[in-house]
């Protein structure tokens, strides 16, 4: 195995524990890694204002901060972007339209801002969970100004599989969907995803992906681990993430990212 010279961290349900913390192990532990020049980045769908506070956290300095799953790469200090592919106006203003017709939960990102069309529960939870500010826009919501870096849907899981389906059939190749969570479908551009967006940063920072150590729990997280040297996942990821790791760590709620650094970098 080769030895480790860039770990990626995903956010929620893998360094964040339920209740949104980071214990002051697992950042006492990831500061001994960059004390030996390992490269620490968190990868997230997350947007630049709710993952910098994390970054912040772990005293990163100016690291690289993989958002959007991949389709933004900026820096946590100095704010400058190494990477960004967003959906084109072209693309998003239909499926915002289908959207409006069948009555589904959307959320924008486009320059670092949320935007709903309304107001409710869904955003309001999304709120909750991130700490988020958004912005409530009517019906100038389906006419997007400038690239989304992501779109997202709220919804039961069930009905989401079902929006899934329907968006692939009626716009086929032109969105990476995944779930990010049961509750959250993350529309992405064709070819964004965490494994991609791991190679970029290699590549960025001259270090190959089988130098990378990689750490997730969830479904958006696979093409990471799968093009990491070393995927890890959490003991509270399903069965899908764990079968595409080489090692499954502690949990979230259990020090998990701090344990697999420890055993393999320190």
């Amino acid at each position: 195995m080769a030895a480790v010279k860039m770990i990626t961290i995903d956010l929620d349900g893998t360094l964040l524990r339920s209740d949104g913390t980071v214990s002051d192990h697992t950042v006492a532990v990831l500061q001994q890694a960059r004390k030996k020049g390992v490269v620490t980045a968190i990868a997230t769908g997350r947007m630049y204002q709710t993952a910098r506070p994390y970054g912040e956290r772990l005293q990163l300095g100016d690291s690289p901060l993989l958002l959007f799953s991949g389709g933004l790469i900026e820096t946590l200090e100095s704010k400058k972007v190494l990477y960004q592919k967003g959906i084109p106006e072209e693309d998003s203003r239909p499926l915002l339209a289908l959207a409006k017709e069948k009555g589904w939960q959307m959320q924008t990102y486009i320059d670092d801002v949320l935007r709903v069309a309304e107001d409710g529960p869904w955003i309001k939870d999304y709120q909750r969970i991130t700490r988020c500010a958004y912005d409530v826009c009517g019906d100038a919501f389906y006419t997007p100004q400038g690239a989304c870096n992501k779109i997202l849907s709220r919804g039961e899981h069930d009905e989401l599989e079902k929006r899934r389906d329907l968006i692939e059939e009626r716009f086929p190749g032109r969105f990476n969907i995944l779930f990010s969570a049961p509750t959250f479908l993350e529309i992405m551009p064709p070819g964004i995803d965490k494994g991609q967006g791991i190679r970029r940063l290699g590549e960025l920072y001259g270090i190959g992906t089988e130098s990378i150590m990689a750490l997730g729990d969830s479904q958006n997280d696979l093409d990471m681990l799968k093009a990491a040297g070393l995927p890890v996942a959490m003991a509270n990821a399903s069965d899908e993430v764990k079968a595409a790791a080489a090692y499954v760590t502690a949990s979230n709620d259990d020090d998990g990212v701090a344990a697999a650094v420890e055993k393999f970098v320190l």
